[in-house]
């Protein structure tokens, strides 16, 4: 079973490989939870399964449950922990959990899903719990009560990475292995070999002038990693006229120091330069380009989980 927080890719593959799938959401908790209400975990007819809703203590049985329901092609809403009619499943923390299981709609809701986060536009999965269905709607509320139920679909949280050597190829692998997509932009061709080898996807900066703008969302981070920190200003002044949800640079506190006076010479930008991170990162005394990416990384999470609802 491989845990990402996005279902959706996994099951499209499945879809399209002719196989049958199961979405099942966690839509009550009543206790405590290893993972928050609305997680998702995807099961394919094979047997194949991806996401998690209970840390392990029970996805054998949902998953389990959740092939049965594609065999019989039904929907259906299981209970486990307290409560539960399913005594051989026992949560350690004493909870109980609520999952509706979809299978009859499952590819459309897979399918639809799979355009809009291509597309990077929000959607949503709406679940009538009496009625037992769900369909995409383009609500942007959650909604959770006895009788209706609302997942929001997000677009997935990336970063644009800029940079050069060890401190890039460091930060992009362990952003990757953190479950973040991630960006590599560089005029470091061997970085970017390195990367492209390790599955992360990587993009030629030819010269300090030829900038290409990026469409940075809200759910973009962008950090600049340059030890050569003339090759930063473009990228910096872009990122202050877009929507990027956190821009952190690289340097001492004297470097940022001169880098705001560099961006506030620049034509105007939507936001104040002091927005930016900088010194970028977590103060966790790093030292080495590793240490370095946890703390900036573990500081756009921190940034993320502060401004969830």
């Amino acid at each position: 079973m491989l845990f990402v927080e996005n279902v959706i890719p996994t099951l499209y593959r499945s879809l399209n490989e002719g196989r049958r799938v199961a979405l099942v959401t966690l839509v009550r908790i009543d206790g405590s939870s290893p993972r928050p209400i609305g997680s998702q975990l995807g099961v394919v007819a094979d047997g194949r399964s991806v996401g998690m809703i209970t840390g392990g203590c029970a996805e054998k049985a949902i998953i389990a449950e959740a092939l049965r329901c594609i065999e019989r092609d039904e929907n259906k809403i299981v209970r486990y922990g307290a409560g539960s009619p399913y005594l051989d499943v026992v949560l350690p923390c004493g909870s109980g959990i609520e999952l509706f299981i979809e299978t009859q709609c499952a590819a459309k809701i897979v399918h639809e899903t799979y355009t809009l986060k291509k597309n990077r536009e929000l959607g949503s999965m709406a679940i009538d719990l009496p009625e037992l269905t769900s369909h995409l709607t383009t609500t942007t509320k959650t909604v959770n009560n006895r009788s209706n139920f609302v997942v929001v679909y997000e677009p997935d949280y990336r970063i644009f990475a800029f940079g050069e050597g060890a401190n890039l190829i460091s930060f992009c692998t362990l952003a990757r292995a953190a479950g973040i997509i991630v960006e590599a932009y560089s005029p470091d061709i061997e970085a970017l070999e390195f990367l492209s080898n390790n599955n992360v996807n990587g993009h030629n900066i030819h010269s300090k002038s030829d900038f290409e703008v990026l469409t940075i969302d809200t759910y973009t981070a962008v950090v600049t990693l340059f030890h050569e920190h003339e090759w930063e200003g473009n990228i910096l002044h872009a990122a202050l006229n877009s929507q990027a949800d956190y821009i952190g640079a690289l340097g001492s506190r004297l470097t940022h120091k001169k880098r705001l006076e560099l961006l506030e010479a620049m034509p105007s930008t939507k936001r104040c330069p002091d927005i930016i991170r900088g010194p970028v990162g977590l103060d966790i005394g790093a030292k080495n380009p590793n240490e370095i990416a946890v703390s900036i990384i573990a500081e756009i999470i921190e940034e993320r989980r502060r401004k969830s609802p």
